[in-house]
């Protein structure tokens, strides 16, 4: 097994144990598909911090791309356990990669899915189909937006956020190395009132949630 381990966000939490999804992108992934039914695994966390919630009674939009989307599974259920109206896009390159649609159809108000090639849904982005339910739910009361997946769709989101004066936060994926913060290798520029404009935070540490408006997007 690599030496490093991979950073993975729950999408299912129960009294018995806990669920991820993940991709295979390298041989870490690769070789947690070679792992026996009954086999252990060591797990670190829970690392970081999470998303803050909004007030009961609020609005919330959850928009996940991709494999960020299951990460967003438990948000959505709290969110409605809370009494907030929830609302959420679900967006993938095709439709046999959409994740966790039917189960974040049980808790939204209304559900939008995208793919880019348009096999099913909306034809686009995430952050396109994003922009058409915000105009068809309203902006009062205004909703906050909660956001995982691709860097390109989280930029494209905070910039969305910013043009209609929307709270965003959004999740990070990055490569973590030690999970504590003490190698300083998941880095993001944030913002700051100093000589540079911003200063270097830890993902695993100071994230993996942020305020969009605070990141510096390269």
């Amino acid at each position: 097994m690599p030496l490093l381990r991979r950073p993975f966000a729950p999408s299912e939490i129960t009294r018995s144990g806990f669920a991820f999804v993940y991709a295979v992108v390298g041989q870490g992934t690769e070789a947690m598909t070679r792992l026996a039914n009954g086999a252990t695994a060591q797990v670190l966390g829970p690392l970081g911090n999470g998303y803050a919630l909004p007030k009961q009674g609020g609005r919330a939009v959850l928009v996940g791309g991709g494999c960020g989307t299951p990460s967003l599974r438990r948000l959505g259920e709290v969110l409605a356990g809370r009494g907030i109206e929830v609302f959420s896009v679900v967006g993938a390159r095709t439709a046999c990669t959409l994740l966790e649609e039917k189960a974040l159809k049980r808790v939204s108000a209304m559900l939008a899915v995208s793919t880019d090639d348009g096999s099913k849904g909306f034809h686009g982005n995430a952050v396109d189909a994003t922009r058409v339910l915000l105009d068809e739910i309203g902006p009062r009361p205004r909703p906050v937006l909660y956001a995982c997946g691709p860097h390109a769709m989280l930029k494209g989101l905070a910039a969305l956020a910013a043009e209609r004066k929307l709270r965003c936060q959004v999740s990070l994926e990055e490569r973590m190395a030690c999970g504590f913060g003490a190698c300083m290798g998941c880095v993001v520029a944030v913002k700051a009132a100093n000589e540079d404009g911003f200063v270097y935070q830890r993902v695993c540490h100071d994230g993996p949630v942020f305020d969009a408006a605070e990141i510096v997007w390269p």
